[in-house]
C-alpha cells in the first residue's frame, strides 16, 4: 500500500502499529550493533526475562557488547516493549520518539564522537547518513542527495522494518544540531520509502 505524508517534529503522529507485520518484512539475516540494545535491557528491568523466549539470541545476562552484532528483528521485539512503555498512547508516535534518541546512543560511542567532531550542519550529518548506518547496521540500504540549502532527501529502494523509525532517525541527526525537521514522507507499494527533510 503506497501512501505520503508530512510530518512537523513537534505534531504527533496517532494510529497503531502492527508489531507482526512490522517483523515479517525484515530479512532473519538483518542485523544491529549491540549499543542499540544496552539501555533498552536496562529501561526493562524485570521484563526482559519475559521478553527472552520471543527472541532469536538474546545476549547472556543481558550483556550486548557495543559493536558485535544481533538480529534485527530481536532489536525490533525489544524496540517495541520501551517504546509502548515509555511513550503509552500512539505507538506509531511512541516509535517514533524512541528513534530519535539513537543518533544520541550513536554519538556517544567513540567512533560516534569521531563522526559528528565532522560536521557542522543536519545537510552534512543527512549526507553522510547511509555510511553511518552501513556501520551500524546490515540492513535496508539508502542514500541521500541535497535537494536545497536546508534539504536532503534520504531514499531507501525496499524498506523493511518501522517506517515510524526511520522518520525518527532522521529527525533526530536535525534536531542534534538544535534545527526543526519537517519530513515530507513517501512510501510506495514496492517500500521504496523517501524521506523528504527540512528544516
Amino acid at each position: 500500500m503506497s501512501c505520503r505524508f508530512l510530518t512537523i517534529d513537534d505534531v504527533a503522529l496517532v494510529g497503531d502499529l502492527d508489531l507482526a507485520a512490522t517483523l515479517a518484512t525484515i530479512p532473519a539475516d538483518f542485523t544491529t550493533k549491540g549499543m542499540f540494545f544496552t539501555r533498552y535491557v536496562a529501561a526493562l528491568g524485570a521484563e526482559w526475562e519475559a521478553l527472552l523466549p520471543s527472541l532469536i539470541e538474546p545476549a547472556k545476562h543481558g550483556q550486548y557488547y557495543a559493536f558485535e552484532s544481533y538480529p534485527l528483528r530481536d532489536y525490533v521485539r525489544v524496540f517495541d516493549r520501551v517504546a509502548r512503555a515509555r511513550f503509552p498512547g500512539s505507538p506509531r508516535e511512541a516509535f517514533r520518539l524512541l528513534a530519535r534518541g539513537e543518533v544520541e546512543v550513536f554519538a556517544e560511542s567513540t567512533l560516534g564522537k569521531v563522526t559528528f567532531s565532522l560536521l557542522r550542519d543536519p545537510g552534512g550529518a543527512l549526507l553522510r547518513f547511509p555510511d553511518i548506518f552501513k556501520v551500524v547496521a546490515r540492513a535496508s540500504d539508502c542514500r541521500a542527495v541535497r535537494l536545497g540549502e536546508r534539504r536532503v532527501a534520504v531514499t531507501y529502494p525496499r524498506y523493511h522494518g518501522s517506517i515510524e523509525v526511520g522518520l525518527g532517525l532522521v529527525e533526530g541527526l536535525v534536531q542534534t544540531f538544535d534545527e526543526h525537521p519537517r519530513v515530507e514522507v513517501t512510501v510506495a507499494h514496492d517500500r521504496r520509502v523517501v524521506y523528504d527533510v527540512a528544516w
